[in-house]
C-alpha cells in the first residue's frame, strides 16, 4: 500500500464509523419527522429526571473553642436508612486521632456530634463528616460550641473558593487558612491574595500539596500587612479541598470568615445586621478593568441606597474598604451590581465573643474577649431549600432569621425543628419585592438547640437569608449565611454524539 493511501485510512475509517452510526440512530428514531427547536428544548426539559442524593461530604475546620467545640448536624430527607458519622482529619504529618467517630440519630433529627479528640495539643485537627443514604439528603454541618450555637459552616469540597475579609491595617494581626482534603488523592493547591495594593506576590501560594484525608493550615498575615483588606482565592489545579479562614487581632478570640460567591456582576449579601459602629464592606476587583459597582440596601422599608447615587469605584486587580453607614432599625441586605465581575463581603465590628455553654441543658454563661467582630458574605440564590442547623435562644442569646428578595416576592416555608426531632409548626412567610423580612426564631423546646430549615414556595422570586444570633448586653454573637441544602439533583437526557470516535 502506497504512502499516500495510508495516509487517508484513518478518515475513510472515520466515515464509515459515522455513517454506520448515523444509520442506527435512523433505525431506532424511525421515520418520525424531527420536533422544532422549541419542542425540542421542551422535551430536554422535561427528560431531566431529579435522582436523590445518596452520599455528602462536609469538612469541618478545626473550632475556636478547644474541648468545647461540637459539630451540629442536620439532615432534611423524609426517607429512611442510610447514616452519618464525623471522624479526624489530623494536621499535616500528625497521626489520626484514634477516637471512634461519632455518629448522628436520624435524618430529621439534630445531632450535636463531639469533635474527635487529639492528645496532641500542639498541633491542629479538622473533622470530615460522611453522609450516605437518606442521611446525605438535605445534609448541612456546621461548626458550634457546646451550647450548639454554630459559628461556622462545614464546607463541600471543591476547586475554586473566595474569602474576602481585613488585612492587618484593619485589625487582623493573624490569618490562618484552613485546606482539608477528604479524598483518597493528594490535592495541588494555588493561593492568589489581592489587597488595596493589587495582587500580591509570593512564591510560597503556588503548589502546595495537601496530602490525602489531612489538613494542612497556612498563615497568610504577611502578604496582608499594611493592607487594610485582603481578598484570598484558593483553587486547586490537582483533586479538590475545602477552605476555611478565621482572622483575628495579635493577641483577640478568632472570627470566621464566610466562603464569598464566586465573583459576579450581581451580588447579595443577607444578614447586614444594625450596628451603633458603622460596619465594612470588603470588596474586590479580581480582573485588570475597573470596577464601578452601585450599592443598594434591601432593608423592611424598601430601598436605600447608602452612598446615595454614587457608585464605588475600584481598579482592577485590588481590593477595598468601604465603610457603611446604619442601615435602619432592622436587618438588612446589600444588593451589588457592577460591570465587572466582583466579590464582597461586610464585617459587623463587634466586642463580645459568642456564649460559651457550661453544659448540655442550655444553661450557658457569656464571657468577654475581643475580636475583630463577625461576617456575612455574597452568597448564591437558595436553591431547593437552605438548613442552619445550630441555633440557640435564651440566657442572654435571641436569634432570628433575615430573608431578603431583590427581585419578585418570596414566599418561603420555615420550621424550626429542636434536637431530638421535635418539629414547631412552620411559618409561610412572604418578603415583598426589593425588601428584607426579619422574623424571630424561638426553640420548639425550651433550654435547647434548633434547626431551620427555609423552603421558597412554588412561584417565589429568588429568596436569599442569613441567621443572626444576638447579645442581650449589645453585640452579635454569630452570623451564618444560609445555604442550599440540595435533597435531589438534576439528571440530563443523553444527547447523540460522535464524540467517541477520533482517527
Amino acid at each position: 500500500m502506497s504512502t499516500a493511501v495510508r495516509r487517508y485510512v484513518p478518515a475513510l475509517v472515520v466515515l464509515v464509523a459515522l455513517a454506520v452510526i448515523a444509520g442506527a440512530l435512523t433505525m431506532v428514531k424511525g421515520t418520525r419527522p424531527a420536533t422544532s427547536t422549541a419542542q425540542g428544548k421542551k422535551s430536554a426539559a422535561t427528560l431531566i429526571r431529579q435522582v436523590a442524593i445518596t452520599t455528602a461530604i462536609r469538612a469541618c475546620p478545626p473550632g475556636t473553642d478547644g474541648s468545647q467545640d461540637r459539630v451540629v448536624l442536620y439532615a432534611s430527607s423524609s426517607g429512611s436508612g442510610g447514616s452519618a458519622a464525623l471522624g479526624p482529619l489530623p494536621q499535616n504529618g500528625v497521626k489520626a486521632s484514634t477516637t471512634r467517630p461519632s455518629t448522628a440519630t436520624a435524618e430529621g433529627q439534630l445531632s450535636l456530634l463531639n469533635v474527635p479528640a487529639t492528645g496532641d495539643t500542639a498541633h491542629q485537627q479538622g473533622s470530615v463528616v460522611t453522609a450516605t443514604g437518606a442521611m446525605a439528603q438535605g445534609v448541612e454541618a456546621e461548626v458550634a460550641n457546646s451550647s450548639g450555637m454554630a459559628s461556622v459552616r462545614c464546607g463541600e469540597p471543591g476547586s475554586d473558593v473566595w474569602f474576602v475579609g481585613p488585612g492587618q491595617q484593619d485589625g487582623a494581626g493573624r490569618i490562618q487558612l484552613d485546606l482539608l482534603n477528604v479524598d483518597s488523592i493528594a490535592a495541588t493547591v494555588n493561593i492568589s491574595v489581592i489587597t488595596d495594593a493589587g495582587a500580591v506576590q509570593s512564591g510560597s501560594n503556588t503548589g502546595i500539596t495537601v496530602p490525602p484525608h489531612q489538613l494542612v493550615t497556612q498563615s497568610l498575615a504577611a502578604q496582608a500587612n499594611g493592607a487594610s483588606v485582603a481578598a484570598i482565592e484558593v483553587r486547586t489545579t490537582a483533586g479538590r479541598v475545602a477552605a476555611d479562614v478565621s482572622v483575628s487581632s495579635s493577641h483577640g478570640s478568632a472570627s470566621w470568615l464566610p466562603a464569598a460567591t464566586t465573583p459576579a456582576t450581581r451580588l447579595v449579601i443577607p444578614g447586614v445586621p444594625p450596628s451603633g459602629t458603622a460596619a465594612s464592606l470588603f470588596l474586590v476587583v479580581p480582573g485588570g478593568t475597573d470596577a464601578k459597582v452601585n450599592v443598594v440596601a434591601l432593608t423592611s422599608q424598601g430601598r436605600l441606597q447608602p452612598f446615595g447615587s454614587q457608585s464605588v469605584d475600584l481598579p482592577g486587580q485590588s481590593a477595598s474598604d468601604v465603610q457603611l453607614t446604619p442601615l435602619g432599625g432592622n436587618a438588612a441586605a446589600l444588593l451589588l451590581t457592577s460591570n465587572v465581575p466582583v466579590t464582597a463581603a461586610v464585617l459587623i465590628p463587634n466586642s463580645t465573643s459568642a456564649a460559651n455553654a457550661t453544659g448540655t441543658t442550655g444553661t450557658t454563661t457569656t464571657t468577654t474577649s475581643t475580636s475583630l467582630g463577625n461576617f456575612t458574605a455574597a452568597t448564591p440564590v437558595i436553591d431547593q431549600q437552605a438548613v442552619i442547623a445550630g441555633n440557640v435562644t435564651g440566657s442572654g442569646l435571641t436569634a432570628e432569621v433575615a430573608l431578603s428578595a431583590p427581585g419578585a416576592a418570596a414566599r418561603v416555608r420555615l420550621t424550626e425543628i429542636a434536637e431530638g426531632g421535635q418539629p414547631a409548626t412552620p411559618q409561610t412567610l412572604t418578603i415583598q419585592p426589593g425588601r428584607t423580612l426579619v422574623a424571630q426564631l424561638k426553640a420548639p423546646r425550651r433550654g435547647v438547640p434548633f434547626t431551620i430549615v427555609l423552603t421558597p414556595l412554588a412561584g417565589s422570586g429568588p429568596v436569599y437569608a442569613a441567621r443572626i444570633e444576638s447579645q442581650s448586653q449589645g453585640g452579635i454573637a454569630s452570623i451564618v449565611p444560609a445555604a442550599t441544602a440540595l435533597t435531589t439533583v438534576g439528571l440530563p437526557p443523553v444527547r447523540d454524539s460522535y464524540g467517541a470516535i477520533a482517527p
